[in-house]
């Protein structure tokens, strides 16, 4: 816990997705931590709790990022210029879902849906990595999901998306190891937050009828995953849930098969 609590200390932190179940509660632990949050979500009301935050961190500013386009992003970079050169850590957090046959989702939707959670993390690491690069220190951490390394049936632009940034910071990590720069990935399984009422397309899955001790607190999480990041540890799986499935699907991917299907039956 020592380690953990001086890894953060000062540190500059941009953190998308703020306002979530998970994006708040890792601003909430990084602030506790002494972490200097840069806060972004695509509603900046949302993040009006945060300011009046009292404690060992602060928070630096509030983003109304809206990162679900090129210029969207382009305009949030430039908004996080304004309180940082380069942050220390980058937490691409931001993310949606959908749940539907592939050909029955609408092309704007699962197009929106890579651009926020594979297109615009890629972006944001492609504005700072120079510069992280030049200074000689950094971490990126890519929010992906137990999707990332097993396939979601009727999720499959989800899947393509997690399992795309898990293999982006793979590479990355190799590209950069020399150049003080450190990339984590975490992939954690159902979580309690709003993503499980994410839209829904000719079918009707209710992820409250899965048995409840499969899925994991965001309080829970995000402690453990904070942990991780400090170790510097690459592959992140934070509760006992993602760690078995990670195990199932190298050990016996038949299986893994068969449970996938079973998520949407």
């Amino acid at each position: 816990m020592l380690r953990t609590m001086h890894y953060y200390e000062g540190k500059t932190i941009l953190l998308t997705g703020a306002s979530g179940g998970l994006g708040s509660e890792f601003a909430t632990q990084l602030l506790d931590l002494g972490g200097e949050l840069i806060l972004a979500d695509v509603k900046l009301e949302s993040l009006s709790r945060f300011k009046t935050y009292s404690g060992k961190g602060k928070v630096l500013g509030t983003i109304a990022g809206d990162i679900g386009t090129k210029e969207g992003t382009e305009r949030f970079l430039a908004d996080v210029k304004k309180f940082t050169p380069c942050p220390d850590m980058i937490i691409n957090n931001a993310g949606i879902a959908q749940a539907g046959a592939f050909g029955d989702v609408p092309l704007d939707r699962w197009e929106k849906l890579m651009n926020i959670n594979l297109i615009s993390p890629m972006r944001i690491c492609h504005y700072f990595l120079p510069d992280m690069k030049a200074r000689g220190s950094g971490h990126i951490v890519n929010i992906s999901s137990v999707a990332g390394i097993v396939p979601l049936p009727g999720g499959a632009p989800y899947t393509a998306s997690k399992h795309g940034i898990k293999g982006f910071s793979d590479a990355i990590r190799e590209e950069y190891h020399k150049s003080g720069i450190f990339v984590s990935t975490v992939h954690p399984f159902f979580t309690r937050t709003a993503i499980l009422q994410s839209e829904r397309f000719g079918v009707n899955v209710d992820v409250s009828d899965y048995p409840q001790f499969l899925i994991e607190s965001p309080e829970n999480v995000i402690k453990e995953t904070i942990k991780a990041i400090a170790n510097k540890t690459d592959f992140i799986l934070p509760g006992p849930t993602s760690k078995v499935l990670d195990l199932a699907r190298r050990l016996t991917p038949g299986l893994m098969g068969l449970f996938s299907r079973g998520l949407l039956n």
